[in-house]
């Protein structure tokens, strides 16, 4: 799968997620720091890459009137750094679930399904 990381998304979690054999670009590294978020939402549904993001506010406002791959939101800002690991392996567990093309225009809380696999 292909994913780009927003801009808050840690290089630990980016290089977890490489680990795991995903695809990853960082965003700032891909278009700079002066890219607006539905420019970036709008490549993900162009390109077909899912974004990962911890700017829920943001994101979930523009999920709606913009066709995307499917977005991933972590609201616990330490998470990507706390545990990388578990985080990606949730992200599989995501991707298991929803299938080849099922995050299409979807947002899923990467939160609910890492607190759920740890209990």
């Amino acid at each position: 799968m292909d994913f780009l990381l927003d801009e808050h998304i840690t290089r630990v979690f980016e290089r977890v997620l490489r680990e795991r054999g995903h695809a990853v670009v960082q965003a700032k590294d891909e278009f700079g720091e002066q890219t607006t978020d539905s420019e970036l939402l709008r490549w993900c549904g162009e390109t077909e890459t899912v974004l990962v993001t911890n700017n829920a506010k943001d994101f979930i406002e523009l999920h709606e009137p913009i066709e995307h791959a499917g977005l991933l939101v972590v609201f616990d800002q330490r998470l990507p750094d706390s545990d990388p690991e578990g985080l990606a392996r949730t992200v599989d567990v995501v991707l298991q679930q929803y299938g080849a093309g099922g995050l299409a225009d979807e947002i899923v809380d990467l939160d609910h399904w890492y607190s759920w696999l740890q209990s």
